[in-house]
């Protein structure tokens, strides 16, 4: 009967901690990048797919459409593989010898599947703010700024925000998917101990609580944002209605 020999200092030895904290520190950079860029990607969609314009709505529908059946891993193979290939040969050539290109093609990658996913968050919780709430706001003299700042947007994230931290922890998974461009990201890090060690459980084990731990990280402090969104909000509720509300 075969025995494994657990040896949990593999993980403790310079080399490989070096691999796994570079790994990490990737991994976070990943998730924090693509985070906000899909957020503002996603507003924008979600903006044009409000729009009273076919013109407008059509194609930003179909953007979504397309990119939401289509697997995340698709996306950052194309940037990587596909888009230089598209691009004159000087820049394709320029960015197949960039050394970061690897690490922009995983943001651009992750940015372009989460931001699809949470534009159709983003649409369905402005599009469930009554209208009356747009019609009391301007009839308090509020600008078209200060109704989306004051009114829509606290409103709307309140609602959405349970929905935004389950993609960006999803988000936070999918940067795994970038060890197909041999990304030195975390689960890249992870296979090159155990190709190097043959010990693979003790680094795959240490590499799945680090998941955990940051995926749990960020559900907690989105949560903590919703909350106090919602106390913020609540207290505006409370205070004195504006002269031209009276």
């Amino acid at each position: 009967m075969l025995r494994y020999d657990f040896d949990w200092s593999i993980v403790t030895r310079p080399q490989f901690l070096d691999l796994v904290v570079e790994g990490l520190g990737r991994t976070v950079a990943l998730a924090a990048i693509s985070g906000v860029l899909s957020f503002v990607l996603g507003a924008l969609i979600a903006a044009a797919r409000l729009s009273p314009s076919t013109f407008v709505r059509a194609p930003a529908n179909g953007l979504v459409e397309v990119v939401r059946n289509v697997p995340a891993l698709f996306w950052i193979l194309f940037f990587y593989f596909v888009l230089p290939e598209l691009m004159p040969a000087p820049i394709g050539r320029a960015l197949h010898e960039w050394p970061s290109y690897a690490f922009v093609s995983g943001v651009l990658g992750l940015s372009v599947d989460n931001g699809a996913y949470l534009s159709d968050i983003l649409r369905n919780g402005m599009a469930k703010i009554p209208k009356g709430q747009r019609d009391a706001a301007a009839s308090c003299g509020m600008s078209v700024w200060q109704e989306c700042v004051w009114v829509l947007c606290p409103q709307s994230l309140r609602m959405m925000m349970p929905a935004i931290t389950n993609r960006m922890v999803h988000n936070f998974k999918n940067t795994s998917l970038c060890v197909a461009i041999a990304l030195p990201e975390l689960t890249w890090a992870t296979q090159q101990i155990e190709s190097i060690t043959f010990k693979g459980l003790e680094v795959t084990a240490v590499s799945t609580l680090t998941y955990a731990i940051g995926s749990l990280s960020i559900a907690f402090a989105l949560s903590r944002l919703g909350r106090r969104n919602a106390a913020a909000a609540t207290a505006r509720g409370n205070e004195e209605p504006c002269d031209g509300c009276r």
